[in-house]
């Protein structure tokens, strides 16, 4: 992956008014950036498992 994102850092709590006026939150935006972490954490995962298992079946073939 060329342009890998970096894990967003949770933000304190005392970043949110807690009034719930703020659009968007600092919480939405937090966790809008950790669900596209996670996915593309996901997706090198399995690409690197794919990678390992071809690897492993061309010594064994």
């Amino acid at each position: 992956m060329t342009n890998k994102l970096p894990k967003p850092i949770r933000p304190e709590n005392d970043d949110c008014c807690g009034g719930g006026g703020c659009c968007p939150c600092v919480w939405d935006t937090y966790f809008n950036a950790l669900d596209l972490w996670e996915e593309q954490e996901e997706k090198e995962k399995a690409l690197a498992e794919n990678k390992w298992v071809r690897t492993t079946n061309e010594r064994t073939d």
